[in-house]
């Protein structure tokens, strides 16, 4: 009976520690963060439309934290099964944004937008967008790249920054008019890099769309790749902080946006982030995209995206990987509306840093379902575009010509 009870006692014990390891994905405990959190509506900061929000976060230095966010769904009569929602995530210098939460219920989403840095949407000054008013208890703010990667983990601002992103996940999907079932996360910038991690501690998102920011950052010759590599400091984000630590966990649908020359985060980074998710990938590389969070929030590819994951809207043109024989490119590609224009993308730029080069544009061939163009001589990388009736636009991945 002893040698019985004490085999049950060490499987039971066993299991107890398979199940508390489940919990945790890299630092972060989803026990704690998956339960819905404390909250409160407040007057601050009031916008008309908006409910103003107050919800707990996990602690900071001992101290409670509560994090301000704008939350609205769409006007009417919620459907029966509840509004589709998203998550939206600011980049740097950015706040909770009433406008963006306003964009998603335009197109048929519940949404919720939160300041991650322990701040009201509120100047301290007339004059100035920053500094911005604190709320009653703050958590941490960001320090530059990463600067504070020398810290114990739970004092970093990234580490709360995804914390904040999964509970206010948990909070939407508590309310009532909301289907939890059909909830995505989108980010853009800094809030792009929190997209490309929270995707992969999360798996309760039902798509993603990283804007700019993704993951293998040290690896990128942009500003974020420079100024966190080399050593210690590229080595913490790495292994705790990086999408691509958690890029196996993600086989949701994605969206990656990006610019030609986004000086922050290179095209070959969101191209690695792409293809090392397990779940369907598109791309989506603008020419010259300017960067920001109108720009980043304005693509209507974004919502199409979206509506083709969670309202049965017609998916986007999504491509195959480009080839090139003898001069000419081809890529094949699947599409559920007639594509009106293609182009070839291209540089002849082999020496200068991803953010300095070049891209010209050259006509391209739709032959059923294939593009097809010739490739310069000089151009030492390509990709395709495709824009459809609906004109919206997604992309090939690039390829080396040279």
């Amino acid at each position: 009976m002893a040698n019985k009870f004490s085999v049950t006692t060490l499987l039971t014990l066993l299991a107890l520690c398979m199940n508390a390891q489940a919990e945790q994905v890299g630092p972060w405990e989803l026990d704690q963060l998956t339960k819905v959190p404390k909250w409160e509506k407040t007057d601050k900061a009031a916008k008309e439309g908006m409910t103003g929000i107050l919800f707990s976060s996990i602690s900071y230095r001992g101290n409670p934290v509560q994090v301000f966010a704008y939350y609205s769904a769409p006007k009417g009569t919620a459907p029966a099964e509840g509004w589709p929602a998203v998550v939206c995530i600011h980049g740097g210098g950015g706040t909770a944004f009433d406008e963006w939460v306003n964009l998603w219920n335009e197109h048929g989403y519940a949404a919720i937008s939160m300041d991650l840095e322990g701040h009201l949407p509120i100047s301290k000054t007339k004059d100035s967008r920053r500094p911005r008013l604190s709320t009653d208890n703050p958590g941490p703010s960001r320090d530059g790249v990463f600067g504070d990667y020398a810290k114990p983990i739970q004092q970093q601002w990234y580490y709360h920054a995804v914390a904040q992103v999964v509970i206010a996940h948990s909070l939407i999907r508590s309310f009532p008019e909301v289907n939890a079932e059909k909830i995505g996360v989108t980010g853009i910038s800094w809030g792009g890099t929190l997209t490309s991690t929270v995707m992969g501690v999360d798996n309760r998102f039902q798509f993603a769309v990283p804007v700019y920011g993704c993951g293998f950052l040290p690896d990128s010759d942009g500003h974020q790749g420079e100024a966190i590599k080399p050593g210690q400091q590229t080595d913490v984000v790495n292994a705790s902080f990086d999408g691509s630590a958690y890029f196996e966990n993600v086989t949701i649908p994605t969206l990656w946006v990006n610019g030609t020359n986004d000086n922050h985060f290179t095209m070959p980074i969101t191209q690695l982030s792409s293809q090392a998710v397990q779940g369907p990938s598109i791309l989506r590389y603008q020419f010259e995209m300017s960067h920001g969070h109108g720009s980043g929030w304005r693509p209507e590819e974004i919502y199409a995206f979206a509506n083709s994951v969670v309202n049965e809207g017609k998916p986007l043109v999504q491509f195959d990987k480009p080839t090139i024989k003898n001069d000419q490119a081809t890529v094949t590609y699947t599409a559920s509306t007639k594509i009106t224009n293609a182009e070839l993308l291209y540089t002849a730029d082999w020496t200068s840093a991803w953010p300095k080069r070049k891209w010209r544009k050259a006509p391209a061939t739709i032959s059923e379902a294939t593009l097809i163009a010739d490739v310069p001589e000089d151009a030492v990388a390509f990709f395709f575009s495709a824009t459809d009736e609906r004109k919206l636009m997604t992309t090939s991945e690039f390829i080396l010509s040279r």
